[in-house]
């Protein structure tokens, strides 16, 4: 069962920064700062894309030239603003993470309000905005009086990880987006902004979105790509990363200074993955059927057997199966986001499952994405996916199993 956790882990769904035009390869090893820049800041919005929303976190650098870097914690932007009295003008010639697809990407700052907007356009033709305030990055005041800091955890491998720290664990972490994670050198100016965590609470950071599939229906997807533990400072802590190929990395650090932050990017060299069991929790079996949803809420699975037995959070066992994992509000088990129902060797005959949206979590946006995937222990066999709002229910999916 999972329980909210302060202080504890805080997962960034996407992540990934870009040092700015002014630090070029003929600099060397040099490190920027912020102000090298004519405008920078902390980014703070939302992502709006298809009735979906995620939170955006990130910082904004501006060059003399009009160099311009939006580096957010989902993906980044690059391109080119001219400054028009107290605005500047934005124009995105690049993007990545969570923006990769995304066109015509234009927008503005304010720079007496201090806010931004942008919008683009997905290859489906549905629109993309962005919009949030960018307050100026503080370099003074107290931070030796801060208790917390942070621990970040990234890495690009074709395997989902799951990592634990203090017995707090989550799963899912997927791919980060950029080679090396947030290890790499690129993200040396990200890595030296200073926060006041002492008031952040652990959760999970995503960013979901919805895509147009192939064939002509919504795809939501949920991205989830950066662990951040939120611990004491100058203490040490020890870590576990289990990868979905059954590999262990187990290390261990020590936290930096108050409103600090370390950024750690295990690798895996054990056997490549097929992505079918990434970050799926719970037990295999023929049957399984395995519930992913948007980190922060709880929704259920139901299962109903052959014989008409309703599987489910009130009635966890029936004809042989089982519901080993219930998730509920903050996604804050050992056992990760999601729920499972399997058989070690399942009966014959018509299985019929769906979900319902039980809890927003306190969310103020209550939209939930899920994929719910039946599986022949490794294999699978069916893949349901979409977005529950409030007291909703999916579709009832039937499977037959000879």
């Amino acid at each position: 069962m999972k329980t909210l956790f302060n202080k504890s882990v805080f997962i960034f769904c996407t992540s990934i920064l870009i040092l700015s035009s002014s630090c070029s390869k003929d600099e060397g090893t040099k490190t920027p700062s912020f102000s090298d820049f004519e405008f920078s800041g902390i980014f703070t919005g939302t992502l709006y894309n298809n009735g979906t929303t995620s939170p955006l976190e990130g910082y904004i650098t501006i060059a003399s030239n009009g160099t311009t870097d939006l580096n957010l914690l989902t993906g980044n932007m690059k391109g080119i603003s001219v400054k028009q009295g107290d605005s500047y003008a934005i124009n995105i010639t690049q993007s990545g993470g969570a923006f990769a697809n995304i066109t015509n990407i234009t927008g503005s700052i304010d720079t007496t309000t201090r806010t931004i907007y942008l919008s683009g356009t997905y290859p489906n033709g549905s629109s993309m905005t962005v919009g949030g305030d960018v307050p100026e990055l503080q370099t003074t005041g107290g931070w030796e009086n801060l208790l917390y800091s942070s621990v970040i955890f990234t890495h690009d491998e074709s395997c989902d990880a799951t990592v634990s720290v203090d017995g707090v664990t989550f799963s899912g972490l997927d791919r980060f987006y950029s080679p090396g994670g947030r290890c790499d050198s690129y993200y040396a100016l990200w890595n030296s902004i200073l926060f006041n965590y002492d008031n952040e609470q652990s959760k999970i950071h995503c960013t979901s979105g919805v895509l147009q599939g192939l064939d002509g229906n919504p795809l939501p997807f949920t991205q989830c790509c950066t662990v951040q533990y939120i611990l004491p400072k100058n203490t040490q802590h020890n870590y576990t990363v289990t990868w979905e190929n059954g590999q262990v990395t187990t290390g261990t650090f020590t936290t930096p200074d108050g409103g600090g932050m370390l950024a750690i990017c295990p690798t895996n060299d054990g056997p490549e993955c097929d992505g079918t069991g990434g970050g799926l929790v719970g037990s295999a079996g023929n049957p399984r059927f395995n519930l992913q949803f948007t980190p922060g809420y709880d929704l259920d699975l139901y299962v109903k057997t052959p014989n008409g037995t309703l599987i489910y959070y009130g009635n966890r066992t029936g004809q042989g199966g089982e519901l080993d994992v219930d998730c509920q509000c903050g996604s804050s088990t050992s056992n990760g986001t999601g729920e499972n129902v399997f058989w070690q060797a399942g009966p014959s005959g018509t299985y019929q499952y769906y979900v319902k949206f039980y809890s927003g979590c306190g969310n103020t946006n209550p939209n939930a994405s899920y994929t719910v995937r039946v599986m022949n222990n490794s294999t699978v066999v069916q893949t349901q996916s979409g977005t529950l709002t409030t007291g909703g229910t999916s579709p009832t999916w039937t499977y037959v199993k000879n």
